[in-house]
């Protein structure tokens, strides 16, 4: 991970002048970076360096002066350990597949974060003729990017009666009557990993998976137990839809929700459930549907914006 670095200097002028080059020369910015920032590490050049700002307030990019006559303006942050991500594919998937759709933000990421990647416990297998995305027959190209590993999801749902079959019950998408089962397996197979792998900075969670993390944290809530990592970034998902696990009240544990928009049959939905679901959440949006986003410029500005968090989020726990 780069260095971190926390401004220190220029607190009785409101923070530390900024330049938008290296050289002394060159035009400064018209705010000041504030005193208390925190700010990434992305090139030095002598006492010059060139950040990227996590917190605070100010240019978000520019160049700085570690001293001014002598006196610090900026204190590097000591990284004890790389910071550690759990990622959790959707249903029906596997971890290939969640590699597959996080090579984006890992590019990004570059060597900076530890990933892990698990698989869910429940097995799976389609319904004949259903429209659903989560019930029909996977693609052939899903297939090729899952390669060896089967197909299976966290948690599962009631096989439907053939006289409801018949009626056309599972072609097409429905939030009313939703059940949940083996619930309880799946919580306790992501605790228990979870609890074997620590620590666990940061939870990356796409469609079903995020809605198990959400069902996990309440239980941690209600044993009065911390949530064991910093920040959750959900994918398209968290929304529980079965009323048998709804939350009492909302999780106040920082969250970042990303959705698909109206091309997301689940976008709208867990746009208006979220906001019920976590008291710190910041949601983004990109036009790609029920996917990671794919299409720039938006791509690259949601993964810019979460990787921001996940840094900033790593700090508070290294």
């Amino acid at each position: 991970m780069p260095p971190i670095w926390e401004v220190v200097g220029g607190a009785d002028k409101g923070g530390i002048l900024v330049r938008q080059g290296k050289e002394l020369t060159s035009e400064p910015e018209s705010s000041r970076l504030s005193t208390g920032a925190l700010i990434l590490e992305k090139e030095m050049h002598g006492e010059r360096m060139r950040y990227f700002r996590l917190s605070g307030s100010g240019p978000e990019v520019g160049w700085v002066s570690l001293k001014v006559k002598d006196k610090a303006m900026v204190k590097r942050r000591e990284e004890k350990r790389k910071p550690r991500v759990l990622a959790l594919h959707g249903a029906p998937s596997n971890s290939n597949i969640m590699k597959f759709q996080t090579v984006q933000l890992r590019k990004l990421a570059g060597e900076d974060f530890e990933w892990l990647f698990l698989d869910g416990p429940c097995a799976w297998k389609p319904l004949p003729g259903s429209k659903v995305m989560n019930l029909a027959e996977r693609t052939s190209v899903e297939k090729a990017i899952a390669k060896d590993k089967p197909f299976v999801q966290w948690y599962s749902h009631p096989e439907l009666p053939l006289e409801e079959l018949m009626t056309g019950k599972g072609q097409e998408l429905d939030f009313d009557g939703v059940e949940y089962e083996n619930v309880d397996e799946g919580v306790r197979f992501l605790d228990e990993y979870v609890k074997a792998n620590a620590p666990i900075d940061v939870v990356v969670a796409f469609s079903q998976s995020g809605t198990l993390v959400a069902m996990l944290m309440d239980i941690l809530r209600k044993a009065k137990k911390p949530i064991p990592w910093q920040l959750t970034v959900l994918f398209c998902g968290a929304m529980i839809d079965d009323p048998r696990y709804a939350l009492e009240e909302p999780l106040a544990s920082p969250a970042l929700y990303v959705h698909g928009g109206d091309a997301d049959p689940w976008g709208r939905h867990g746009e208006r459930e979220l906001p019920k679901m976590f008291t710190e959440l910041e949601m983004l949006e990109h036009e790609d549907g029920h996917s990671f986003p794919s299409t720039p410029p938006r791509a690259s500005e949601i993964y810019q914006r979460v990787l921001q968090r996940m840094y900033l989020a790593c700090v508070d726990a290294l």
